[in-house]
Parts: C-alpha cells; structure tokens; sequence
C-alpha cells in the first residue's frame, strides 16, 4: 500500500513534473518506492523504477590510510572512507580527494549507484544512460552508413560514364603494370 506522494521536485536531480510514490515495505532494510514518471506527453510512456533511500543506520563506516601518490601526507592521515550498507553487504572504497568530507560524500554517492544498480537492474540511472548512449551511438553509425553508402551509389552512377570514355587508356595502363612486376621479380 502507498503511504506517502511526494514531489520529485523536493528531491536533488529530479525534474518537477515527477512524482515519487514510496511504497511502505521494506526490502533489506532499505525503504525502497516505486517512482513513475511521465517524460514528454509526446512520449506517452510511463517508465517506473524504485527509488533506494539509504538510511544512515544501515551505513557503515570506517576511515582508514589511503595507498598511492602522495607521500608523508598519506601516510599519516586517514582521509579514505570505506563504507558498507549492512543489510546489502555492498561496499565501496573512496579515495578521490585529500578532503575526508568530500571523500565521504563521493562514498555516498558510489554506493547509492551500487545499490540502484543491484535493485533496479536494467532500470537503474546508469544502465538506462547507457542504453540510450548505444541508442544514440548506433542511431548515428546508421546514419554515417546511409550518408556514405548513399553518396557512393550516386558516384557510381555518375562515375560510370567517365569510365566508359576511358576503357582504352585503362587497358595500356594495365599491361605496363604486369611487365613493371615481371621487372621487379628475382630470377632463380
């Protein structure tokens, strides 16, 4: 049963024609909703996902010695976050800035993706970018294909006729090319 609606808008990232609807069942200790949304009313479609919201007592977190670049700085301070989502047992391990805040925010944010992607699957934010990065990809080869396999045809046909006017110099041409590779050859 639904409990709550509530605006996207109120949510980061999301546009304000989207609603949230947070279903009240609990899967793994993470509240997980079903989001529906209705992108363009020339679409039509209405794609639905869940939307994981990570509690803060399901985290756990430990920050500990970086490794790499960097020197005595690294080795003194402890500015690498490990977090763990407990329920999931899904980890992840940030290192991108010599700031422990940004660190753990940037944690936070791989493993919200790691948890989107393993409840969502094929519907998570990152597959369903690239599904439409290889849309787009192939969209575009098709069409490079058709541009040129469409200009080679018309050259072809234009280029028949010039073809034909020049039969006689082609045929000379050739036969000084096979006495150039009788030359070229060794004898034995």
């Amino acid at each position: 049963m639904l409990h709550m609606v509530r605006r996207a808008s109120s949510l980061p990232g999301c546009r304000p024609t989207q609603t949230i609807l947070r279903a009240n069942e609990t899967n793994g200790g993470h509240i997980v909703g079903t989001f529906r949304t209705r992108l363009s009313s020339s679409w039509g479609k209405v794609l639905t996902s869940k939307v994981v919201v990570i509690d803060e007592n399901d985290l756990e977190e430990k920050f500990v010695k970086g490794s790499g670049n960097g020197g005595q700085k690294i080795n003194k301070v402890r500015n690498s976050v490990f977090l763990k989502h407990t329920p999931t047992g899904v980890f992840v391990q940030c290192q991108k800035t010599r700031s422990l805040d940004d660190n753990r925010r940037v944690a936070r944010k791989l493993l919200h993706a790691k948890l989107d992607d393993l409840v969502n699957g094929t519907t998570s934010k990152r597959n369903v970018k690239i599904q439409l990065a290889q849309k787009k990809k192939a969209k575009k080869k098709a069409k490079s294909r058709q541009k040129h396999l469409g200009g080679t045809a018309k050259q072809a046909s234009s280029g028949d006729d010039e073809l034909l006017s020049n039969d006689d110099v082609d045929d000379d041409d050739e036969s000084s090319d096979e006495d150039d590779v009788s030359a070229d050859k060794p004898s034995s």
